[in-house]
């Protein structure tokens, strides 16, 4: 029992151990206690082996009794361990040498190190370091996925035969390897149970199992022959591990045993994993007891393996470049991906050049390449056709957004050169006809532009004709940036000649674009709603700015540097570029360096800096001399500042925004300083920012050019209030969420000096009346002010009287007037009214949230009447007050005067479902074709009122938002759920509609969000 153990816990089974359990409880050598135990055990081994260590405790008279069951109950094993007995007694010695040349082969520099890029490429990888953890996916019958396996788990419930299915270069044979190590370094548990462990290429099999191990592992004439190794395979059964490497390429003709030991494992027992690609895996699936997928390579994993490999400073310039590249990550879950990639930096001088495309074309070329070998039989001509159709099936793909090909798609190509070349992968389980697929989306996408730029290069005119064929299909920015932009991006990095052309693509959509812009109709989003307009910049940038973006991607892949500075020159001008200085990638360095003629055509570049990003260093003391200011912890990254500063060229516009700064040190305010001048006009941006407080005027003094200032959340001190106002140059000038006491010589009493002031923004800052009277006073100074938005001033009192009289009297060039939530009085309305003829240019009034009280409806009735004298009026945003719905006919009057009107609010005006009738009737006349938004937000409108309102509101067809929100929670009836939804489906611009207060049940929000969906179509 001792020396058979192992076997005994191994092969046993559950039925035995209980009937011998049985037999053991009889003789009075177990009690019922321990039987129970034993039975409740459910891993069969572990039952096994409670019991065998229990007898082995209870002496020799136990061990006899338990001998005399196991023959009783299962004579066949009884008689393979005493036979087995026989056989290591005499061949023990031969076995221990036969152990310790396996355990030295795999554990010898010729096992563990390896060319990954064929021998003739001198680049040596070592196992030991190229190896990293790998997940695994167990499949069952229907080939799906049922849950993730760690390398040690799989050894700890390997079943056999055990079969690993991968496509090309997922480790499969790494994998192997890597158990083989474990072995003969027996740092594995799990693999201790195994005696002997056979790593087995099937690519070069001999006549038999002995034979090859013997070619493979040993060598010619070993000590133990043909007819004992067998015989130890049959008297060792699963304790014997084989691992079969590379099924795919395996022809059983040559090896017909090894054939046998997978497919008739029930006649050798011994244990095999197997190992093949997903390809090939229907020749063997219905024999495999476990089936497991080899799965991504995690992020992590993926560095360990470039840190293992490269040394440090390849490996940080490799794994910043990936970082940058989004497209590669799928390609980095591949581990012979990440492993050419290191190959290629080694191979390097010079790390920048390494585009993706050049990754890839390595990664195609070595693919071909090293499988050429594999189809010696079919002629070069073929080959060079299948390679040459694969690439329209590619491009085709693409276009077609298909990546799933059949055989049908593969008529004109020898399907075996695309498999053995891993260039595709064919699936066929659980399918009645095979799948084909390359194996990544983004392989396919390289294939396909690699393809474009043979076809838009080529010497033969049917050829260029198809090539141009395919870009025709490209119209929109959306395509480029999105659909087609992978392809786009290889196709450039495929030839300088293919760059030009795209790059004549983009300069056509574009013009296309701006053509289009300026004959829409539907005019430009009102963006006024000050509490917005930083989200509204941010849905801008994902037009323009990503447009450009993408273009400076083209440019870095194709390699370019110069040659092609004065095409993209015609392309930049006047665009404008968003720069996210976290993480400044590698192309933007570039762009700087050998375009500096496309940054100085530029129409703005914008650049955010955090003041929550990590510097690595961290020094205290403010007065370390310049030379050592790159020791000094800083917000302002030094990378950015050597963008901008190390250049002789002029930038036109630079818009920085400084956001979340809870400290800013000089050497911050030195680099800023630095970035700005480097700029003709600035733009300025300081957000929630406390650590700026104090030291913003050091700050603006560094920004000579400064235009625009957006202070949001940041308090201010009197210093930095009154550097404000010393700023003469400024356009415009935005002041928000500011509660700070307004001292004595601050902005409010020097915002007279601002006289060059275009646009003033001051919301939802501390004010009372007093200083709203002195405010009164100092804006009549700003004669040049075109937009004036006071909003959320809650504590002006009468002030905002002034505020209205020193507006209607002095500003003449106002265009924009916003004075939400600031206490206007019906007065002050009146005021506004009759004054109206000295705002020519007035064409945004918007006074919402203004409660007029009793005075209401005489007051609006007086700005309808003044109102008269600005037909171009494009947003009218009304207070409320008492009755003020009486004014509704005579509103509607003056709207026939509006036809360029896009805003209209009637919030709180406390219509009834007849007012609605009248405005739905009077929308239905279309004297507002262009209106964009409304807002009937808050009023006393039922069900019946807006089911007659829906109807002519389809005829509102540029809306892009509506508020139709209520007072009070209410439940809106079946048929006006209905309408609802046809009108959803009928406004192909409405993008927002706001409903608080309507109670919808779950088929209500049914019917809403299938009109939602039918309105994108």
């Amino acid at each position: 029992i001792e020396s058979n153990r192992v076997h005994l816990i191994q092969r046993m089974g559950m039925i035995t151990v209980k009937q011998i359990a049985d037999d053991l409880l009889a003789c009075n050598v177990m009690s019922c206690e321990e039987v129970n135990t034993i039975a409740c055990e459910k891993v069969e081994q572990e039952a096994s082996r409670m019991m065998i260590y229990m007898i082995l405790n209870k002496g020799s008279e136990a061990c006899n009794i338990l001998v005399k069951s196991l023959e009783k109950h299962n004579p066949f094993l009884f008689h393979d361990l005493q036979g087995y007995c026989t056989i290591r007694q005499v061949e023990q010695d031969k076995l221990n040498y036969l152990i310790q040349d396996l355990k030295y082969v795999y554990l010898s520099s010729a096992f563990q190190k390896y060319h990954p890029l064929g021998s003739d490429i001198d680049i040596i990888f070592d196992l030991g370091t190229a190896y990293t953890d790998v997940l695994l996916w167990k499949k069952d019958i229907h080939n799906s996925r049922k849950g993730q396996l760690t390398l040690n788990v799989l050894l700890e419930e390997l079943k056999n035969p055990c079969i690993i299915e991968g496509e090309a270069g997922k480790g499969k044979t790494t994998l192997l390897k890597r158990i083989a190590v474990l072995w003969a370094s027996e740092n594995c548990s799990a693999l201790k149970k195994f005696q002997f462990v056979f790593f087995i290429s099937l690519t070069t099999t001999r006549s038999g199992i002995y034979e090859t191990v013997c070619d493979q592992l040993l060598f010619e004439q070993y000590p133990i022959c043909k007819q004992e190794f067998m015989n130890m395979l049959l008297a060792q059964r699963q304790r014997v591990l084989f691992l079969l490497d590379g099924y795919d390429e395996f022809k059983p003709q040559n090896c017909p045993e090894i054939e046998a030991m997978i497919k008739e494992n029930h006649k050798f027992k011994n244990m095999v994993v197997i190992a093949t690609r997903t390809e090939s895996i229907h020749k063997i699936r219905q024999f495999g007891s476990l089936i497991a997928e080899i799965g991504d390579l995690s992020e992590e994993s993926c560095k360990k393996l470039i840190k293992n490999v490269l040394t440090n400073k390849l490996a940080d310039g490799l794994l910043n470049q990936l970082k940058e590249a989004t497209s590669m990550k799928n390609l980095m879950k591949t581990p012979l991906f990440v492993i050419i990639a290191c190959a290629i930096q080694m191979g390097e001088s010079n790390f920048h050049p390494s585009t993706q495309t050049l990754l890839f074309s390595t990664l195609y070329d070595l693919m071909v390449e090293k499988n050429r070998y594999k189809t010696k039989e079919i002629t070069e001509n073929h080959i060079m056709l299948s390679i040459n159709h694969c690439g329209d099936l590619a491009l085709d793909g693409i276009f077609d957004q298909r990546f799933d090909f059949q055989s049908e798609d593969l008529a004109d190509i020898k399907e075996e050169v695309l498999l053995v070349s891993g260039l595709l992968n064919k699936y066929t389980a659980q399918r009645l006809k095979p799948t084909y697929r390359f194996f990544h989306k983004s392989f396919q996408e390289y294939t396909a532009g690699r393809k474009l730029c043979k076809l838009l290069t080529s010497c033969q005119e049917a050829e260029v004709r198809k090539g141009y064929g395919y870009l025709q299909k490209i119209n929109t920015i959306s395509d480029i940036t999105n659909t087609y932009f992978n392809l786009l991006l290889y196709t450039c990095g495929s030839s300088l000649h293919a760059t030009r052309i795209i790059l004549d693509l983009l300069k056509r959509i574009d013009q296309c674009r701006d053509i289009s812009e300026k004959n829409l109709a539907l005019e430009r989003e009102y963006t006024k709603k000050s509490e917005n307009v930083t989200e509204k910049e941010d849905l801008k940038r994902t037009d323009k700015d990503i447009f450009a973006e993408c273009v400076i991607n083209f440019f870095y892949e194709s390699s370019s540097k110069s040659a092609l500075s004065r095409d993209f020159e015609e392309f930049f001008c006047d665009k404008s570029v968003f720069i996210n200085t976290q993480n400044i990638p590698t192309y933007f360095s570039d762009f700087f360096r050998y375009l500096p003629n496309c940054l100085s055509v530029l129409g703005l570049i914008k650049l955010d800096f955090f003041g929550n990003y990590s510097p690595s260093k961290e020094i205290d003391d403010e007065d370390v001399e310049d030379r050592q200011i790159s020791s000094v912890k800083t917000y302002i990254p030094e990378k950015a500042v050597s963008l901008f500063f190390n250049w002789n060229w002029s930038l036109r516009s630079l818009e920085i925004k400084l956001q979340d700064f809870n400290k800013l040190k000089k050497h911050d305010i030195k680099y800023l300083g630095k970035i700005c001048c480097s700029a003709a006009s600035l733009k300025l941006h300081i957000r929630n920012s406390a650590g700026i407080t104090g030291t913003l005027n050091e700050v603006l003094d560094t920004c000579k050019n400064l235009q625009d200032l957006t202070v949001e959340s940041t308090p201010l001190t009197v210093e930095d209030e009154q550097q404000i106002t010393t700023m003469t140059k400024l356009k415009t000038l935005h002041i928000r969420d500011l509660q700070s006491e307004n001292l004595e010589g601050g902005l409010i009493d020097g915002i007279k000096k601002l006289v060059n002031a275009e646009g003033l923004v001051l919301d939802n800052i501390s004010m009372d009346e007093n200083d709203a009277k002195k405010l009164a006073e100092g804006i009549r100074n700003l004669r040049k002010l075109h937009s004036l938005y006071m909003n959320h001033l809650t504590a002006i009192g009468d002030g905002i009287t002034y505020i209205v009289r020193s507006i209607s009297d002095e500003l003449s060039e106002l265009e924009e007037i916003q004075l939400v939530n600031c206490c206007i009085s019906s007065d002050a309305v009146e005021i506004l009214a009759q004054n109206l003829c000295n705002l020519p240019k007035l064409n945004v009034l918007d006074l919402s949230e203004n409660y007029l009280e009793k005075k209401g409806k005489d007051a609006i009735r007086r700005l309808v009447d003044g109102l008269n004298v600005l037909p171009g009026m494009k947003v009218l945003m009304l207070p409320w007050g008492d009755d003020v719905k009486v004014c509704l006919t005579k509103l509607l009057e003056l709207l026939e005067t509006m036809p360029q009107l896009t805003k209209l609010g009637l919030r709180k005006w406390s219509l009834s479902d007849m007012d609605v009738r009248i405005l739905g009737n009077f929308f239905e006349k279309e004297h507002l074709q262009n209106l964009q938004h409304l807002d009937l937000a808050m009023n006393c409108v039922t069900s019946e009122g807006w089911l007659s309102f829906m109807q002519p509101l389809i005829s509102l067809k540029k809306l892009v938002s509506v508020d139709f929100s209520s007072k009070q929670d209410w439940v809106p009836a079946s048929l006006l759920v209905c309408k609802l939804s046809q009108v959803l489906s009928s406004l192909n611009y409405l993008k927002e509609i706001k409903m608080t207060g309507w109670k919808f049940d779950c088929h209500d929000l049914g019917l809403i969000n299938d009109a939602k969906i039918n309105c994108r179509k």
